[in-house]
């Protein structure tokens, strides 16, 4: 983003109404950790008993938005897996996943990135492409209501297939590891939604920054080590923390403006 693309943002973000910067809502602390729940998890995948919940997984998310949502359903293939989830500034969830090969011989698997969406078979896709895909609860009238609207991102380098089917999110994606090594899997999940209800605006926010971490994945806090392992992003020019900030300050201008000059739900035809 240019600099004075981002003053020019920064500027009309100060000249909004301080009530505009608290119409959207805060994402939950909802990460299970095999104990309770928080904003990050650290440690291997798999399940936590006698629960039998997925470690790293994310409960709800606030306004019902997931059903657990995020971890692998199929199984790793023989790979083993460290998680590090975490709920990033701006609402962002991060899923950072390494697979390690601790055999003697290549493994070729495919796995599978799993979400139960909170709308129960209602699910309303807007976007699917490049990697992104933004959805919503479908009222049954062809509009946004009830639940945060999502974008979801799976990569960059066209490596993941994302679908979601009724409520179902599935993001698969297809591993070549050779022995001893460790590769890994990026994912990020942004929940937009006016504490009013999800507004047309949520839509064009949740578009607009789920296009920005394809463009620039949220790698923030990642050591160098863990930045080179990952394969379902070409991760080029990464933004430092704080640009990222006046990045999010502009969509949430841009958002704020529109939902002024609309406040009503979006209907996709």
């Amino acid at each position: 983003m240019h600099t004075r693309m981002i003053a020019a943002l920064t500027l009309l973000a100060a000249t909004l109404p301080a009530s505009a910067h608290a119409a959207q809502f805060q994402a939950g602390a909802d990460i299970f950790t095999g104990t309770g729940v928080a904003a990050r998890y650290v440690g291997p995948g798999g399940n936590a008993q006698p629960s039998n919940r997925a470690l790293g997984s994310i409960a709800d998310g606030g306004f019902d938005t997931f059903d657990t949502f995020g971890f692998y359903n199929t199984g790793t293939g023989g790979l083993a897996l460290n998680r590090q989830v975490e709920l990033l500034s701006g609402n962002t969830y991060r899923f950072l996943d390494t697979f390690t090969n601790t055999t003697g011989a290549a493994i070729r698997t495919t796995v599978n990135f799993f979400g139960n969406l909170g709308s129960d078979g209602d699910e309303l896709v807007s976007y699917a492409q490049g990697g992104l895909t933004v959805s919503c609860e479908d009222d049954g009238d062809g509009s946004c209501t009830g639940d945060a609207v999502l974008a979801l991102v799976s990569g960059n380098n066209g490596l993941a297939q994302a679908t979601v089917t009724a409520d179902r999110y599935n993001a698969r994606f297809a591993l070549d590891v050779a022995a001893g090594q460790s590769v890994s899997l990026l994912n990020f999940a942004f929940p937009a939604r006016d504490e009013a209800g999800p507004l047309a605006s949520d839509v064009a926010l949740a578009r607009t920054t789920g296009q920005a971490l394809i463009a620039a994945p949220r790698v923030d806090g990642l050591s160098a080590a863990q930045i080179a392992t990952i394969v379902n992003f070409t991760v080029s020019a990464v933004p430092e923390p704080a640009s990222w900030a006046m990045m999010l300050i502009g969509f949430g201008a841009a958002g704020m403006m529109l939902r002024r000059r609309r406040p009503t739900r979006v209907a996709f035809a």
